[in-house]
């Protein structure tokens, strides 16, 4: 069965509208809820079939709203339409698969069995290793400077449906920072971690082969050294290959560090041999061995 017969199945299509019903996301700009679409969704389902498969099918503008970064800022999220979202869903479940084999064991954010716990584990295990000098990076914008070029490029190396690729191309443009440029994913929308996972591989593929330790989160990553001067050089490193993907360094938000002096990420703290964050209005200290349920209400910022 081809790729698009595997996402246009009504099997596939029906267990999309059930994830997305089951996180009771708001109304996109159609003003049609999840309780309303559930009225007819069967027809629904058949209807957003057809539309595919006869390239009639147009995703709608998103929703957009801002809410305060907790170090400053907004942060812009857009809110899909249920049948985009749907849609979403169901190519993501079939594709998912594909992309995740070849993704490298440094990468943990929106991959299956992966989560916060798994990427705070395995920072201490390099911090135990001796890895403890820190490039704490972060990328400037980056889900609204993601380069379209790049995200289909990277596709396409996978994925050879032409409706698949069709439906990629039309929720990149939707999804431009602007009507004129060709950059920016949705920050809410179902596949833009995978687009976000796709560009961002390929710092992952570079360090790999380093001495250098990596652990990313999507788009929020650091870069684990023995020394201060090798991480001087993973600095470089790392600078000469988003530029390749057009994208750059955060230089107010990214730095040289290392355990003694402590720093952030995925919204928790690292200093020394020890590790906290704040859950449910708690702070939740940490040393030793983690506990296996002390993230089971955690998430962080922007990537609810």
């Amino acid at each position: 069965m081809s790729l698009i017969k595997q996402v246009l199945s009504f099997e596939n299509l029906s267990s999309a509208w059930e994830e997305v019903a089951s996180k009771k996301g708001a109304p996109g700009v159609d003003r049609i809820s999840i309780r309303r679409w559930r009225r007819h969704w069967e027809e629904h389902l058949y209807d957003l079939s057809y539309e595919v498969l006869t390239n009639t099918y147009q995703p709608s503008p998103s929703k957009k709203f801002y809410i305060p970064k907790k170090k400053g800022g907004w942060r812009r999220i857009s809110i899909l339409t249920v049948t985009d979202r749907v849609l979403q869903r169901a190519v993501l479940r079939v594709v998912d698969d594909l992309f995740d084999y070849g993704f490298l064991d440094c990468s943990f954010g929106f991959r299956q069995g992966r989560g916060v716990r798994d990427a705070v584990t395995r920072i201490i295990e390099r911090r135990d290793q001796g890895f403890t000098w820190v490039l704490d990076a972060d990328i400037d914008d980056c889900f609204n400077n993601l380069d379209h070029t790049l995200i289909w490029h990277f596709f396409r190396q996978t994925i050879a449906d032409p409706i698949l690729n069709r439906l990629v191309g039309q929720w990149l443009r939707v999804g431009a920072s602007s009507e004129k440029d060709h950059r920016g994913i949705e920050m809410g929308g179902v596949v833009s971690p995978l687009f976000c996972n796709l560009v961002l591989h390929q710092v992952d593929r570079i360090l790999s082969v380093s001495d250098w330790k990596m652990v990313r989160y999507a788009d929020d990553f650091c870069v684990f050294t023995m020394s201060e001067e090798e991480t001087y050089h993973a600095y470089e490193l790392v600078h000469d290959v988003l530029n390749a993907l057009h994208l750059q360094y955060e230089p107010r938000k990214t730095r040289i560090t290392n355990f003694d002096h402590g720093f952030d990420f995925l919204g928790g703290t690292f200093i020394r041999d020890e590790y906290h964050f704040t859950s449910n209005k708690k702070r939740v200290v940490v040393e030793g061995d983690l506990d296996n349920d002390l993230f089971i209400d955690y998430h962080p910022e922007g990537y609810q």
